[in-house]
């Protein structure tokens, strides 16, 4: 009991962290004019204590201790926060209509930078061409012979300039055999023919008869594979398995393209092998 004429003060607990008004409205109102989360909520702590030390911020803001002086530091570059040089260190929060009056102030300073610009910045990066890009080609890899045959008719039949192809000692006869319809019509429209193989007395019939529709060339060094390119915009190599004379049966492994850049470097590569080889001397008409 107090002593009669004495008034009695009740003493308020200390507010608790967590009970300044900080809730994710305010924090993203904040954030959405330039503040990070832990500057939202260092501000708003500084805003409901007045004046405040680090160690006192903390607490009520839910920052980690460790990003507190960095955060307050970044406060007060934009210009909320107030530093008082005590010992130690206070804070207080700068109304933030100065921040926004001057955030409105920066802005409409570069709007009228830009608009006096905006001519010559228009012209610096003006469209000065309808180049399309570069258009990537596709990919496959063809497992067996028969998906390979049936990839090296379509090329045939695509043909409008030029064919060439390296192969292996077993390639002349299923070239003639396998697409030789195929390769007297293209020659007929004008396609230019052009073969590369080991040249063997083995294979010197197929040879002779390909020859009357293709130009053939003998290259002495030893390819376990076939290759083609059709007008330097298609490209098909392939292992034979087995290297045999069968048009259907084989596990044959081979990859294509249509990626022009690389037919056009593989056509290159293949014309200067095709270049190498000797000619192969043939009869005018193909032995029956």
């Amino acid at each position: 009991m107090s002593p009669p004429g004495m008034t009695t003060f009740l003493s308020l607990p200390p507010r608790a962290p967590g009970d300044v008004p900080i809730n994710a409205d305010r924090i993203r109102k904040l954030m959405d004019h330039g503040l990070t989360e832990y500057q939202a909520r260092v501000y708003l702590t500084l805003l409901d204590l007045g004046t405040a030390t680090a160690s006192q911020v903390t607490p009520h803001a839910r920052v980690p201790r460790t990003r507190i002086y960095a955060t307050m530091s970044q406060l007060h570059e934009k210009g909320l926060v107030e530093i008082i040089p005590e010992t130690p260190l206070r804070y207080r929060a700068v109304p933030f209509v100065r921040y926004l009056a001057k955030t409105v102030g920066e802005l409409r300073e570069r709007a009228v930078a830009l608009e006096r610009n905006v001519e010559a910045i228009g012209k610096e990066f003006a469209v000065v061409g309808e180049v399309a890009p570069e258009e990537k080609g596709r990919f496959e890899a063809i497992y067996g012979r028969r998906n390979a045959r049936e990839r090296l008719i379509k090329m045939y039949e695509s043909a409008k300039s030029s064919w060439i192809g390296i192969g292996t000692t077993r390639s002349p006869g299923r070239v003639m055999r396998g697409f030789g319809d195929f390769i007297t019509d293209g020659a007929a429209k004008g396609v230019r023919f052009r073969f590369a193989f080991p040249v063997t007395p083995e294979n010197l019939k197929d040879v002779q008869k390909l020859a009357k529709y293709a130009e053939i060339r003998s290259v002495d060094f030893y390819v376990p594979m076939y290759m083609h390119v059709v007008d330097a915009r298609e490209f098909i190599m392939s292992h034979p398995i087995p290297d045999d004379d069968s048009f259907y049966r084989g596990d044959d492994i081979c990859i294509w393209t249509d990626d022009k850049a690389l037919a056009q470097a593989i056509s290159n590569m293949m014309e200067n092998a095709w270049k190498v080889g000797r000619t192969v001397d043939t009869p005018a008409e193909p032995p029956r």
